[in-house]
């Protein structure tokens, strides 16, 4: 392991200067000093042939142990490359599964019989599986509620991968994230303004799309249903062309991405209540992705209501 030559540093520099100013000039030695050159490299032309606007690192006054991977990047951004970033430099395992949670984003209090089954559930599939799961990433209503059922995860020695991909005009504090390779500590805004919400800080990695809108929710929806379709690579049509009636395979423990990336994923879509935009995400998902929706009846709001919309047409179909 190479180290740091300090007979290269003035020691007066050192000494006039406060600590920031100090890591500020020397950042490029620090950086070649404990980050290989080679893998620099590969992540800035990874973040190149994506069109990342900026990135870094995120931690929060409410989780000092989280220190989240964040993205910024435009509506367009190539879903294969993204792909790619997720699995090679921020995951590093190939999951079993991938839990795209998708419901209202206002502040809503679950039935406690349903709030008990919905936590007890995801949390043993995910952290027996090694799944992904996926959701909006803000701190309100059934995003902030999966971040807190991962954050009492029992198993320590396999940590669930929640990833929030959000609308960047409706970050709270967002210009704190304008940022390249550094860590932000998170702050909460001394303004709160309508339509933002500040980030969930149980989410492990966070993918901002930046469509140029401001305080207007629902530019991420596009984007997050071509994402979760590049990693199940048709993972239902395929068996779905192959047999009648498919089913699930076993899931078994993460393995290595780097033997089976062009594999395909099951990605699942999971309803919990929500509104006009929860409609539109499961019709991104279901009907242009092809992804399965799991409707949590008894949540109340659009959710209900697809849920007897599908009852009705098995009767009258």
């Amino acid at each position: 392991m190479s180290t740091m030559n300090m007979d290269d540093v003035n020691n007066s520099t050192i000494i006039q200067q406060a600590p920031s100013n100090f890591l500020f000039s020397n950042v490029n030695k620090i950086l070649s000093t404990f980050v290989p050159a080679h893998h620099r490299r590969q992540s800035n032309e990874l973040y190149k042939s994506i069109g990342v606007k900026s990135h870094g690192t995120i931690t929060f006054a409410d989780n000092k142990s989280n220190r989240a991977e964040f993205i910024r990047i435009p509506p367009d951004a190539p879903v294969m490359q993204v792909k790619e970033l997720i699995s090679t430099k921020w995951c590093h395992e190939r999951p079993s599964l991938v839990i795209s949670v998708t419901g209202g984003a206002k502040d809503y209090n679950m039935k406690p019989k349903l709030l008990r089954a919905f936590r007890r559930g995801l949390l043993k599939v995910a952290s027996t599986t090694g799944a992904w799961i996926i959701t909006g990433g803000m701190n309100t209503g059934i995003m902030k509620l999966v971040g807190e059922i991962v954050q009492i995860n029992p198993n320590r020695h396999r940590p669930i991968h929640l990833i929030g991909i959000a609308t960047w005009g409706c970050v709270a504090g967002s210009d704190q994230l304008d940022v390249h390779g550094t860590n932000v500590h998170y702050a909460k805004p001394h303004v709160e303004e309508l339509n933002e919400a500040l980030l969930e800080p149980n989410h492990t990695e966070f993918i901002f799309v930046d469509d140029g809108s401001v305080r207007k929710f629902g530019g991420e929806i596009t984007f997050r249903a071509s994402l979760e379709q590049a990693i199940s690579g048709d993972f239902f049509a395929i068996r779905s062309n192959s047999d009648s009636s498919p089913t699930l395979p076993k899931l078994t423990p993460t393995t290595s991405f780097r033997s089976e990336q062009s594999d395909p994923i099951p990605v699942v879509l999971l309803v919990v209540e929500g509104g006009p935009n929860t409609v539109r995400t499961v019709h991104e998902a279901v009907v242009e992705n092809n992804i399965p929706a799991v409707l949590f009846e008894g949540t109340g709001r659009c959710c209900d209501l697809f849920a007897k919309a599908v009852r009705l047409y098995k009767e009258y179909r």
